[in-house]
């Protein structure tokens, strides 16, 4: 029974991480809960795409990518969205903006830097995936990484004072998913062999895990560690 709601239980991980960075950092509420839900809608949007450009089922993210069972069904009824995907979409958000901060002791200005750039790299990266997508036989996994690394090289580019920021928040946040990952993939040893669908994906594992996987989390860490900066022209600073 609890395999059923595998997916669900493995978005309690990052509930539980969630929750202890807003004990720990209280300050980075804000900031984390902002991000989160920034996510949220953008991982919807993108999910949309993959619909709007994905020409036959085995494009889309279920049955493309993955099929796990879900809450009253809605994965395999909508094509790989439902109100899981939106919890993880949420916390794995809000998580991706606070590592750095937390790890590195910087803390977030609620001032805005009228000096600072700021573009369209949400929307860059969206057009330019949603082309690359369109024009190639790439897995639908593939979509949310490339929009995910131009979004970060948007971002790196307007603001060259976020480089190690992306850099950094991709590789913490990489780094945090696969111990997540190892300990679902623990107790839900067969979620992978009858849940994935890798047909055509790159075959690369490392500890178990597709590497695929791997380049999701890095993409996401890198693009959304600076977002909340980003997106509200704020620098970070050392807490001392």
């Amino acid at each position: 029974m609890l395999a059923l709601h595998a997916y669900l239980i493995g978005t309690v991980g990052l509930a539980v991480v969630f929750g202890l960075l807003c004990l720990i950092r209280r300050d980075l509420r804000r900031v984390m809960v902002y991000s989160g839900l920034l996510y949220l809608v953008y991982g919807f949007v993108l999910f949309l795409f993959i619909k709007l450009l994905a020409h036959y089922p085995a494009r889309t993210i279920t049955p493309g990518y993955w099929g796990p069972p879900s809450l009253f069904g809605l994965n395999s009824k909508t094509g790989g969205y439902g109100i899981e995907d939106a919890v993880f979409s949420f916390f794995a958000g809000a998580i991706a903006a606070g590592l750095y901060e937390l790890i590195f002791d910087f803390k977030v200005s609620k001032r805005t830097n009228k000096k600072l750039k700021k573009g369209h790299a949400l929307l860059f990266a969206l057009v330019a995936g949603s082309l690359l997508f369109a024009s190639t036989p790439f897995n639908a996994i593939y979509f949310f990484i490339f929009v995910q690394f131009f979004g970060a090289a948007a971002i790196v580019w307007q603001r060259r004072d976020l480089i190690l920021h992306a850099f950094a928040g991709g590789i913490l946040f990489m780094f945090l998913y696969g111990v997540l990952f190892l300990i679902f993939k623990h107790l839900f040893p067969a979620f992978i062999d009858s849940y994935y669908h890798l047909e055509k994906t790159s075959h690369v594992w490392a500890l178990g895990i597709p590497i695929e996987e791997y380049l999701y989390a890095l993409s996401l860490g890198m693009m959304w560690a600076p977002i909340y900066e980003y997106e509200n022209k704020i620098k970070i600073q050392h807490s001392r």
